[in-house]
């Protein structure tokens, strides 16, 4: 269980980039196993049945299948069957091989990084039977439990319907990030059953006498499939942004022609300041000489005083 929550916390460091959005995909899996049956191997070793010598192997092969769905880059829910296979344990008076058939749903946490690995831990819930196949080498009867009596040669099945919690972590490699694609990966994970069943025979009456059924186990798994991806668009990665303002288009000058490039004229120093033409056009007015008088004209005021002056002194 450790292992599960370490890899809940580093899952989000393991994503960078988070190329695949979507993805809806069909594995099949196989692999090897380990059971554990509680007090089963008990119910075998009287004289009667398979002899204090029996013991239980607790390997296996599995086998199965899964229909997983990927939503919004992190979410992952999975259909899965999963058949484990025990190996056979016999001795001269008879065999003993456990299976267990389930199947269920799976749900996890997604990280994917650029590379296209996806790590997941999940968990989930399988419902199925978990079966015990006896079969009888001896040329007398044997026996399970107090009631369950089998004839030389004979077969004979005893079930029980167990739920088992699973708990695992899921690595995956896909070869594209968009499309159809194939990937392959593998499994690391474990199950076992929150409680106890009874056994039910095939054949007669159900058993008495023997422990309840028990199950738990672990599993490595490799997968391989195909399925169909889908990257983030990048219209829905980011917001989108305002429409920028066009901006008005300025005017270019253009170069002036040489021929236009007037050069600036230098003041002329011959050229007088307006004050001091005034001042000589005073004094020029005043140099001037008056013109005379046409003749038979009236004369000037300023002639006639002088004239009545010498008048006035010619009388005196």
């Amino acid at each position: 269980m450790r292992y599960f929550v370490v890899a809940v916390l580093i899952a989000p460091v393991w994503a960078q980039e988070d190329p695949i959005h979507f993805g809806l995909m069909l594995r099949a899996h196989s692999g090897v196993g380990v059971g554990f049956f509680g007090k089963l191997e008990q119910d075998f070793k009287p004289a009667n049945a398979l002899g204090k010598d029996f013991r239980l192997r607790p390997l296996a092969t599995t086998a199965g299948a899964n229909l997983d769905l990927l939503i919004a880059r992190r979410l992952l829910l999975a259909g899965t069957l999963q058949l484990q296979h025990y190996d056979a344990s016999e001795t001269e008076r008879g065999l003993v091989r456990p299976y267990a058939l389930h199947y269920g749903g799976q749900l996890g946490f997604a990280a994917i990084n650029k590379n296209l690995w996806l790590l997941y831990p999940y968990v989930g819930y399988q419902v199925g039977t978990y079966e015990v196949r006896y079969t009888n080498y001896f040329t007398e009867p044997i026996f399970f439990g107090t009631t369950q009596q089998l004839r030389p040669l004979e077969k004979r099945t005893y079930s029980s319907n167990l739920g088992l919690v699973e708990v695992g972590l899921g690595l995956r490699r896909y070869r594209r990030g968009e499309g159809v694609t194939l990937f392959w990966g593998a499994d690391l994970g474990g199950v076992f059953a929150p409680s106890k069943g009874s056994w039910k025979a095939s054949e007669g009456p159900d058993p008495q006498g023997v422990n309840p059924a028990q199950l738990s186990g672990g599993y490595l798994r490799f997968s391989l499939g195909f399925g169909y991806v889908k990257p983030k668009s990048e219209s829905a990665a980011s917001p989108i942004p305002a429409a920028p303002t066009p901006e008005k288009p300025k005017k270019e000058r253009k170069p002036k022609k040489a021929e236009e490039v007037a050069p600036e004229k230098a003041p002329s120093p011959a050229a007088p300041q307006p004050e001091k033409s005034r001042k000589k056009s005073d004094k020029s007015t005043e140099a001037a000489p008056t013109e005379p008088a046409a003749p038979g004209a009236p004369a000037p005021d300023k002639s006639g005083k002088k004239s009545r002056k010498k008048a006035a002194e010619d009388e005196e």
